[in-house]
């Protein structure tokens, strides 16, 4: 067996570098699989539900004194809407990953509202838009609502998050 005495080089018989590039393609094979299983589970990994969603009373401008409140009527009523809707869960508001929020102005037989939807983690707005209508017309306008909120989260009639 040769042996040789300690610090003296080994020979490797004129191809001194097989060694290196052996441990640094292993090195490479390894990152590149680390790699692929880490994108795999980063993709995979789901978000918050974004269909656990909450509608939050609705705030009023100059709303007429001794009359219902339009607002805290309309978001009742909107939040019926979702309830009923495929795709979403009502939930309450500390537990939603979207809120939905908007103001109301009654004035007479006209009604406008103005309406957005808020991601709950940071405020972000998703969507937004503004209503006017009759009181006749509030169950039309707030199935509109729900539809527009729906498509704004990508939802599909029984999905809960997107892919």
């Amino acid at each position: 067996m040769d042996t040789a005495p300690m610090g003296t080089p080994l020979r490797t018989d004129g191809k001194p570098g097989w060694v290196a590039i052996a441990l640094i393609a292993a090195f490479v094979l390894g990152a590149i699989g680390m790699f692929a299983i880490g994108a795999r589970l980063v993709t995979r990994s789901p978000g918050p539900d974004v269909s656990a969603i909450a509608v939050v009373p609705f705030s009023e401008i100059d709303s007429a004194p001794g009359n219902a409140s339009p607002g805290a009527l309309f978001a009742t009523q909107l939040a019926d809407a979702v309830s009923k809707a495929p795709g979403f869960h009502l939930v309450q508001r500390p537990h939603a990953a979207t809120l939905i929020e908007g103001r109301v102005l009654a004035s007479g037989n006209r009604i406008s509202v103005a309406v957005w939807l808020v991601r709950a983690s940071d405020r972000r707005a998703l969507w937004s838009q503004h209503y006017e209508f009759g009181a006749q017309d509030a169950a039309a306008v707030q199935d509109e609502i729900v539809r527009a909120v729906a498509s704004a989260l990508h939802l599909r009639p029984g999905a809960s998050a997107p892919n």
